[in-house]
Order: C-alpha cells, then structure tokens, then sequence
C-alpha cells in the first residue's frame, strides 16, 4: 500500500519524516511531493491507496483516475478542496481532521475581537504616523456591555466562548444542526440567524464553508446588523463577500473586521481591496498555527490514513470520515 502527500512545501511547515515513520510502522509506502497541476497530481497518485492534501483541489477528474486510491485525507478542518461527491460515486473515503488546533483558532478568533474592539492596528497606524489621538475613529465600548454572536457553534466557537465569557460578554450563537441543551452547556443563547444579526455587537464566523453558507455574510445580511457591529472571521474567507464588507465599512454601517481567511487567498497584492480600510485587520490565514498544532495535524492526517487502509474503524477514525453515512457499508469495526 502506497500514501502520497501531493503539496509537500517546507514553507508550509509539515515534517514528511514524522508521517514517513507513522505509516512505514504500519507497513505503508510513503511518498511526499510537490504537485501544481492536475495531471502531475493524476501522474503522482496513480497508484496510491491514500492521497494526502493541503490546498490543492481534488477535482472530479482526478478523482476518476485515482483507481486505487481508498482514502483522501485532507490536512485541516475544512474539506471544500475536495469534490466529496466524486469521490463517494468513486467509492472513496473523504477525511479532515475536526479535532486538532481548536484552542489555536479559539484564540486567534478573540485576539481579532480584542484588537478590533480595542482599535490595536488603527491606534498603531496612527502613532507611526505621529497621530496622538485616542478619540480618533470610531466608538469603542466596555466589553461587558457587549453581545458576542456565533454563526456555528462547534468546538472552536464554543472554545472562543468560553474565552469570551471571562470579559463579561452576552453569548449568543446559530447553529441549526445543535440541539439548544448545546448552547445552554456553553452559556449561550441559542437563536435562529436573523435574531443573531439583529443582536450582536460582535460577529465571529465559525461555519463551514457549503452552499447554503456562501456568502452568508452580504448586502441584506449586513442590513439586519446593527448599526456600529463588527465582523471576525477565522473560518472560511467566502462565507463573507468582500464587496459588501467593503462598502458597509466604508459607509460607516458596520465599524470592524477581523480577517484570518479572505474570499480569494493568497493575497499577494499590496493594494489589494481590503487594505483600502484602516479599520479592518487581516491575517494570512494562520489562525490554526502553532508548533504543537502543526505536529499534531501531521500526525493526525498520516494516522487516519493508516488506519483506513489498514482497516481499522476505531471512534476516532470514524469520526473524520466526512462521507461516513454515504459509504456505511464500508466501514467494519
């Protein structure tokens, strides 16, 4: 059996060595490369029984070719890199991996609330300027006074709310597919979307990214907003279109936002459209990134893909089958 790491990049920081050693342990050939294009993905992978992913689509056609290929395994949370519908037709096992860098997106998420509440960037751009003036801007206010809003309330939300409780704030969250005895046990008011955006003084994002989500975060969406709210995204950059962020900022509706992922990444363009705002913040999608998630979530990608290979349906495997209910039939205990 054979497992093929198609985006190895030493820029991104992943160790092969440690998923080399994890999979040779259980008897798997491995192999890291540094695929651009589909068909050097198609030539890489056509003979591997495990494909592991960091943002390179897994398109209907390579797929297709993947004739001996069991699982896809991709290095994250989210899996919109990968056509799971192909792949289910294909008979093969989509996998993320939920349960890693939790704290360090939980974190990242209330460090943009902080910095936008408390205007960290906009007071730095000013003082490098030789601007000394604190009431310049918009109104900051007492975080106690304030409603925090989760649109989606799984592990990193409820971590990020935690967090945020110890500054007082009012919980509240949307999340459909949560039962509301989820939302009590976090301390927060669950609600439906349109009472959440009437709501909060503070928006932080944290669904997937699907057809319903896309965009969820628009021209009308922002008009049930109150006047003056912020925005924190740390989950999928197209959950929000970045032309109606834009001019609601710039019109005064909406005060801040915190970006960790944008709609179209990487952003290489120093003039590029969000930057015409001083009051929104943006990260080059590092929000998952610590020493110790990095190593974890290699260690969780080559695991997963050993134990589907070798048959091995423990809880958390099973858990990190994205399609596990369409393809039922295949997983034995």
């Amino acid at each position: 059996m054979k497992a093929v790491f198609i985006d190895y990049d030493p820029l991104y920081g992943y160790n092969p060595e440690i998923q080399r050693e994890i999979c040779e342990k259980n008897g798997i050939e491995y192999v890291a490369v540094n695929c651009k294009t589909e068909d050097e993905i198609i030539e890489a992978c056509k003979d591997a029984d495990a494909v592991l992913d960091i943002f390179l689509q897994i398109t209907p056609r390579v797929i297709e070719s993947l004739d001996h290929c069991k699982v896809l395994v991709r290095f994250g949370i989210g899996y919109n890199e990968i056509d799971v519908e192909a792949a289910t037709k294909k008979g093969i096992f989509v996998c993320n991996i939920p349960d890693y860098c939790i704290e360090e997106v939980a974190t990242h998420a209330v460090a943009l609330i902080l910095a936008i509440s408390r205007k960290i960037e906009y007071y730095h751009e000013l003082a490098r300027q030789g601007q000394w003036y604190p009431a310049k801007g918009y109104t900051m206010h007492r975080l106690s006074t304030q409603t925090v809003g989760f649109i989606g309330f799984g592990n990193i939300a409820r971590k990020a709310a935690h967090y945020m409780s110890a500054f007082g704030c009012r919980l509240i969250a949307y999340d459909p597919f949560l039962d509301k005895e989820v939302f009590a046990a976090n301390n927060a008011e669950g609600m439906d979307l349109d009472s959440l955006l009437a709501q909060a003084d503070i928006i932080s994002l944290h669904a997937p990214l699907f057809d319903d989500t896309y965009h969820i975060i628009n021209k009308e969406t922002i008009k049930k907003m109150k006047d003056g709210a912020m925005v924190v995204n740390t989950s999928r950059g197209p959950l929000i279109c970045e032309d109606d962020l834009l001019e609601a900022i710039q019109s005064g509706k909406l005060a801040a936002a915190g970006l960790d992922v944008t709609e179209f990444e990487p952003i290489t363009e120093p003039n590029y459209r969000l930057f015409s705002s001083d009051r929104i913040v943006v990260t080059p999608h590092a929000a998952f990134l610590t020493a110790e998630s990095r190593i974890e979530l290699t260690q969780k990608v080559a695991l997963t893909a050993c134990n589907i290979l070798n048959r091995v349906f423990d809880d958390s495997t099973v858990r990190r089958i994205v399609n596990r209910k369409a393809l039922s039939d295949k997983i034995t205990r």
